[in-house]
């Protein structure tokens, strides 16, 4: 979608979410490549959760975001 050219608005317009949840998701396309395998397969810590990753935030630097989430 956001390939497409679409703005987040579009977006969230097409989708019946809000903008701000669209900027939120988009952000966790940023997560290290074998942290989101971890999610996918439902490997990740218990308290990484998607509520968590957005209210906490991560870094962008993906050495960092192991530590913070080895943490979890």
């Amino acid at each position: 979608m956001i390939i497409d050219g679409r703005t987040f608005s579009e977006i969230a317009e097409t989708e019946g979410t809000s903008k701000r949840r669209v900027q939120d998701v988009v952000d966790l396309a940023t997560l290290a490549p074998d942290v989101l395998e971890a999610i996918a397969a439902g490997e990740q810590p218990d308290g990484l959760t998607t509520d968590y990753l957005i209210k906490s935030g991560f870094p962008a630097i993906w050495s960092d975001q192991h530590e913070q989430f080895a943490a979890l």
